[in-house]
Parts: C-alpha cells; sequence; structure tokens
C-alpha cells in the first residue's frame, strides 16, 4: 500500500505530501491540484525501469500519462530547475522511492527501494486507473493487443473492458464486495449484479467476435413477473452505464493491496447510483484494495460516510483530501470522519455548494 506521495516543484505545488489511506477522495476547485496528485503516481508508474526493476527517469510522454515536457511540468514559480517525486509505501520488498529529475534529463533515484519493482502496487500489472475520458457508449469495443503497452488492465479509456470480463468472467469475487441476490460469486454475475444496483433493473450481455477481436455489449431491462427486455445496444440506453462499468469492474476485481484509481468514477450516473458505486468502493477497500477517487460529487462523498457509519469501512480505512488555491499556492485540508460519519470539520467549499443554494432560494428579496 502506498502510504504517501510528496510532490516538490511539480505543476500547482512547491511542495505538497499527501497521506493516503484505503479509500481516498480528492476533491476541490477546477485546477487546484487533484489530478496532480494522481498524475504524479502514474509518472511512478510510468518511469523507465532498469533490467533490475529500479525507475532510471521519468518519462513524461508515454502510452499511460503524457505531460508533454519537464518544463510543462515544473512549478511556476519554482527557484530551482529540480521536480521531485516521493512515494512511501507499507512493504517489506519496497519501501520509499524518490525521483528528483532536472531540466537536462538527469535522474536521482534515492531511497531504500526496488529489489523488485513489481511487488509494490504502484508497479503491479494489477494496477487499475481510469482517467476522467473514458469511453461513452461504443458499437464494439476492442480486444487487448498484447504488443500495446497500456500499462492497466483495463486501458486508462476502459477501452478493454470487455475483454478483461471475457478472460476473467469466472474469477471469483471476495466475500465483502460480492452482492449477495447475485446467482453467484464469479465477477462476470457480481459486475452484472452491482450494475443493476446502480441502475436498477440492468442486465449486462457480451457478444465477443473473436475473428475480428472485438466485443460488443448489449443491456436488457427487467419488466413484470421478471421478464427481461429485449437487449439494446449500448449506443441506444444512457451514458451513465458505459461509464460505470468499468469502474465497477476494477473495484471488484482488485485484489488484496492492489491500487485502483479513478477519476470522476460519478460521470452520468444519477445521485442515487453515485452513492451506491462509493459504497462498492468502500468495500473494496474494506477488501484489502487501496482506491483513489478524484470526485466532484458529494454523492460519492455521502456514500463513503453512510459506509462508514453502517461499519462496511472503519474511519481509520479511510482519507478525504480537499484542495483549494490561495494565491500562487495550494492549499490542502484534511477532514477526519467519526464513527457515524461525520466529519470533524467542514471546510469552506467542501461540498457545500447545495447549503448554499438553499440559503439563496429562501432568503428574503
Amino acid at each position: 500500500m502506498i502510504d504517501s506521495i510528496t510532490m516538490k516543484n511539480f505543476k500547482c505545488f512547491r511542495e505538497q505530501t499527501i497521506t493516503l489511506s484505503g479509500i481516498n477522495v480528492l476533491a476541490g476547485l477546477n485546477g487546484a491540484g487533484k489530478s496532480s496528485v494522481i498524475q504524479s503516481l502514474l509518472l511512478l508508474r510510468q518511469a523507465k525501469l532498469s533490467p533490475e526493476g529500479k525507475p532510471e527517469s521519468l518519462r513524461w510522454h508515454g502510452n499511460l500519462i503524457d505531460l508533454g515536457s519537464f518544463r510543462d511540468a515544473l512549478y511556476e514559480h519554482s527557484d530551482s530547475d529540480s521536480i521531485a517525486l516521493e512515494a512511501e509505501f507499507t512493504s517489506s520488498d519496497c519501501v520509499s522511492i524518490v525521483i528528483s529529475e532536472t531540466d537536462s534529463g538527469g535522474a536521482i533515484i534515492q531511497g531504500d527501494a526496488f529489489p523488485n519493482a513489481c511487488s509494490s502496487s504502484l508497479y503491479r500489472d494489477s494496477m487499475f486507473y481510469l482517467g476522467a475520458d473514458r469511453l461513452g457508449p461504443q458499437k464494439t469495443l476492442p480486444y487487448l493487443d498484447q504488443e500495446y503497452e497500456s500499462q492497466t488492465p483495463l486501458g486508462k479509456s476502459g477501452e478493454f473492458v470487455l475483454w478483461y470480463l471475457e478472460s476473467h468472467y469466472n474469477r471469483v469475487v471476495p466475500e465483502r464486495l460480492r452482492y449477495i441476490e447475485a446467482p453467484k460469486d464469479t465477477l462476470l454475475e457480481q459486475v452484472t449484479a452491482w450494475l443493476g444496483v446502480i441502475s436498477p433493473g440492468v442486465r449486462l450481455r457480451i457478444d465477443s467476435m473473436p475473428n475480428a477481436d472485438l466485443a460488443l455489449a448489449g443491456f436488457s431491462f427487467s419488466q413484470e413477473k421478471d421478464v427481461l427486455s429485449r437487449r439494446f445496444r449500448a449506443t441506444n440506453v444512457g451514458f451513465g452505464l458505459s461509464y460505470a462499468l468499468p469502474v465497477i469492474v476494477a473495484l471488484l476485481a482488485a485484489q488484496n493491496d492492489d491500487l485502483v484509481m479513478i477519476e470522476n468514477p460519478e460521470a452520468h450516473l444519477h445521485p442515487a447510483g453515485q452513492t451506491k458505486l462509493a459504497e462498492l468502493a468502500a468495500r473494496a477497500a474494506a477488501a484489502g484494495a487501496q482506491i483513489i477517487l478524484e470526485t466532484h460529487s458529494d454523492h460519492i462523498l455521502d456514500g463513503i460516510r453512510l459506509a462508514v457509519r453502517n461499519g462496511i469501512i472503519t474511519p481509520d480505512q479511510t482519507a478525504f483530501h480537499y484542495f483549494q488555491r490561495k494565491d500562487l499556492s495550494v492549499e490542502v485540508s484534511t477532514p477526519s470522519i467519526r464513527k457515524d460519519g461525520r466529519l470533524d470539520f467542514w471546510p469552506d467549499g467542501f461540498f457545500d455548494q447545495h447549503e448554499r443554494n438553499l440559503a439563496a432560494l429562501v432568503a428574503r428579496r
């Protein structure tokens, strides 16, 4: 598990350390640094590795993330031409890694790290990352090209989600993650069941075209007397189903100590669906995975708070970080959650727009 990530002279941060727990929420205004935290971890994963599995230098441009160049990522008001990223881990094989890179491209590797890079969740093949620009409804999705280095099992846009489901359909889902009314505890059945929880009545069906290396998803809807409707193309149903599918798969497929990073998990989902998706994320963290969510949704926040209140996950397995700009710098507030789901303090601007809007609506004119 990753204990913390420290960024120095990286994008909007002069120097900032973010502590991480089981499930982590990154929230705040646009351009305040939330995505930069995820990008710093992706850069460390994308680093050029030696044959011994030790990182040699950062790759600013790659299949997983493209930040342009060193100059594009350098903190605007830096007093030195150096960017440093440091991750600390809870692992007997991987303690910490520091990569300090200059404009000339030289990397200084420090720390007691990496007898085997793949021992860390950040460098494991099963590290799941889904970006904010996930694919919407598609007629077909590709099978994984073994020569394509996606560096994340579902593809960063979720493009390989159907291939993954077909390849791992029979994997047993951990008990804490199972939806008890599903007919089986296998991945495909549990994904279908949770999809129906998030969007009631939906059933998933996958048709494969192996000769063309393609697969397509269809969705049916329950009717009276448990009769399903005909199957509809993904392009003929709501965007939310296609956007949520890879998120559900990543959360259910993550094994103990796997890392899952998702940007905007709430995209195109209705409020009840967002709350249930947050519950599933909390269950995944309680089962041993490490989850990082970058979100603008108070329903995601509330879903995790409810999970704490309902005993699904403990307060010390959660972390909420709120990012806000102050002049030329970024400030990060980290409220703690109590057993009843309440926060010990509520930073100004932290998911409080609903209350502000209500106050404005009931105010006398």
